[in-house]
């Protein structure tokens, strides 16, 4: 190679957020059984009941954010940034809905359902900043060591 010349990664083919949104629930699980026996032995059973359906939720969002947001990118491009904020919304809505049905069935302990859901979405996303390239030339997860695409 002369020194002209640049090795320049080739743009990976895999959705990007989608191997976010799969590393994000994985994580989710990992901590999962911990939050919920934990939560469980310190408020009972219903601490850990609110603790699973919050951890469900968030979840579940990250991935449909994922997938509606894979969806646009894939079929309509342009509309990109409507499909975000008004899908955002659309989950918030949907979250809230979620919420008020919990909290009228009175089947969890409130408190720890809020603080799991708030709680959990932010440390996920926090913990996956550290997973996360900021790079135009490995988008998405970084590279593990050894593994650079050429």
């Amino acid at each position: 190679m002369s020194p002209m010349e640049f090795a320049v990664p080739q743009p990976s083919t895999e959705r990007i957020e989608s191997t976010i949104a799969h590393d994000l629930a994985k994580k989710g699980l990992i901590v999962a059984p911990i939050v919920v026996i934990g939560l469980g032995v310190w408020r009972g059973p219903e601490a850990a009941l609110g603790a699973v359906l919050a951890l469900g939720i968030v979840i579940v969002n990250f991935l449909a954010a994922a997938w509606i947001l894979g969806w646009t990118a894939r079929n309509a491009p342009h509309a990109l940034t409507g499909v975000a904020l008004m899908s955002f919304l659309v989950r918030l809505l949907i979250i809230t809905i979620l919420g008020a049905g919990i909290k009228a069935l009175d089947i969890v302990d409130w408190p720890v359902f809020c603080f799991t859901l708030i709680g959990s979405y932010f440390v996920l996303l926090f913990w996956e900043l550290r997973s996360v390239s900021l790079t135009l030339a490995y988008p998405g997860l970084k590279p593990k060591p050894g593994h650079h695409e050429e």
